[in-house]
């Protein structure tokens, strides 16, 4: 009883006690946000490598360190010179900037004198020259004389340098020799596909076709001309390049029909020692090819020769380029090969045909190496046709063409008469024909050559008939030692 009762006062105790207060909490700090100092963005600024501009700054001090531009304060002023192409991104005092370095596409002298001969273009006289003054990795187009010039992360070019044109006389003349630059027809890897010398005082025809196979990245395909260390040479230059296209055979028929058409006019270029001039420069994208055809004359006697160097290599590829060796069982050539093969062949009217192949053995022999030439590209066959008919009758003599290696196409001069023929197959074409009246004779002067991206032997063939409402066609009054230099 008294455990209970002592129990209930203590209860009553409890109950009589003031109820517990909570702790009061710490004030949060208050928080005094510091004003930032504000960084203003500004444009993107552009200066080009190794060139110096005022920079539109007004800092005390010099800008952080970084390795594509430099900094310095003249007069009051900073100027920025572009090092190495790149952007530097860096905070300036209260400025952000982006400092953009790239290198230019074209950069031309102020002055441009161009020489030509046999009223060339000036527009295509231009092309060439700027060349010598492009980046690697720009493209260059003319149009009506403005130059345009572009590429991946490069400054853009286009104006209308002011040109300074003198035309001067050369003398035609025969060529010495052909240049050959189809092996590797087919290009898989970069390399230097040829290398022949320009000796001193000659008169060089070059031909130049190669395709890139459709499984390989786009190249450059670049012809250049390499003048040794100390010795200065001046270039009369015709060139006529087309493509890049994807039809090989009319692609090196174009190229071999603007060379028949003037052969003699270009422009002329000095060379100084030791340097090099870049006289073609073309894209070859997957599956493309490029045909060419050149004359190249040296005008200055000198000792040692200047290299003609055709190469081809990826966009971005500048590592050095090597040349392959020659492969013995190659079906194209390369090298230096006679210029002409001379022809004189009679044909008498009657049931007998005259068959002559064009293109087909025996082949030219390389001067160096003696590597023969499949289908003798680029030489030029000098034809003398003597057409005799002893009878007491008119008589028709046909010259037809046909194609028995492949679909090929034909550029001819036939007594003074350019032609061009369509694409020829197996059925013969009819390309010219002359009335022989009774015991008469007649000369008709023939010349072609095998062109790029065809298939030779081409096959030419002479027969007779009773003529029949033929007129009569007058032989020229003279004819001339040759049609194609």
């Amino acid at each position: 009883m008294t455990r209970l009762l002592l129990l209930w006062g203590m209860s009553l105790a409890a109950w009589g006690q003031p109820e517990p207060l909570p702790t009061p909490a710490e004030p949060a700090p208050v928080v005094v946000p510091v004003a930032q100092p504000k960084v203003v963005t500004r444009p993107r600024f552009l200066v080009a490598k190794g060139e110096t501009l005022r920079f539109p700054s007004s800092a005390k001090v010099a800008p952080p360190l970084n390795e594509f531009c430099r900094f310095e304060k003249k007069g009051g002023a900073w100027f920025v010179t572009g090092i190495a192409p790149g952007v530097a991104s860096f905070n300036w005092e209260k400025d952000h900037w982006d400092v953009v370095v790239r290198e230019r596409a074209l950069k031309l002298p102020e002055k441009v004198t161009l020489s030509v001969f046999g009223d060339y273009p000036a527009g295509p006289a231009l092309l060439h020259w700027a060349r010598d003054f492009l980046h690697p990795r720009a493209d260059l187009k003319e149009a009506g004389g403005v130059l345009k010039a572009s590429g991946s992360e490069l400054i853009a070019y286009e104006g209308t340098p002011k040109v300074e044109l003198k035309s001067e006389i050369l003398e035609p003349r025969k060529a010495d020799g052909l240049i050959l630059s189809n092996w590797p027809e087919r290009i898989e890897e970069d390399q230097v596909v040829l290398e022949a010398p320009l000796m001193p005082e000659k008169h060089w025809r070059v031909m130049i076709h190669h395709r890139n196979m459709p499984e390989q990245p786009p190249r450059w395909l670049e012809v250049e001309i390499m003048q040794p260390a100390g010795v200065d040479e001046r270039y009369a230059i015709t060139s006529y390049l087309t493509g890049p296209a994807s039809d090989e055979i009319f692609c090196g028929h174009l190229a071999a029909a603007r060379y028949f058409k003037a052969p003699f006019t270009g422009y002329l270029v000095s060379v100084p020692g030791g340097k090099r001039h870049l006289l073609e420069r073309a894209l070859l994208k997957p599956g493309q090819t490029i045909s060419a055809m050149l004359a190249i004359r040296g005008l200055a006697p000198r000792s040692q020769p200047g290299l003609l160097r055709v190469s081809v290599r990826g966009l971005d590829n500048t590592e050095p380029l090597a040349l392959r060796p020659y492969a013995e069982k190659a079906r194209t050539a390369r090298g230096v090969f006679p210029a002409e093969v001379v022809r004189e062949l009679s044909y008498q009217v009657g049931p007998a045909y005259l068959f002559e192949d064009i293109g087909g053995p025996p082949y030219l022999n390389e001067v160096s190496n003696g590597s023969p030439s499949p289908g003798n590209f680029g030489a030029v066959y000098r034809y003398r046709w003597k057409l005799e008919n002893p009878t007491d009758q008119p008589q028709e003599v046909r010259m037809e063409m046909s194609a028995r290696g492949g679909p090929a196409r034909a550029s001819l001069w036939i007594d003074g008469e350019s032609l061009e023929t369509d694409l020829l197959k197996a059925e013969p074409r009819l390309l010219k024909r002359w009335l022989l009246p009774p015991a008469g004779r007649r000369e008709v002067v023939m010349e072609t050559f095998p062109q790029a991206g065809s298939n030779f032997p081409l096959s030419v063939t002479l027969s007779s008939r009773l003529a029949g409402n033929l007129p009569e066609t007058p032989a020229p009054d003279s004819l001339p030692n040759y049609y194609i230099p």
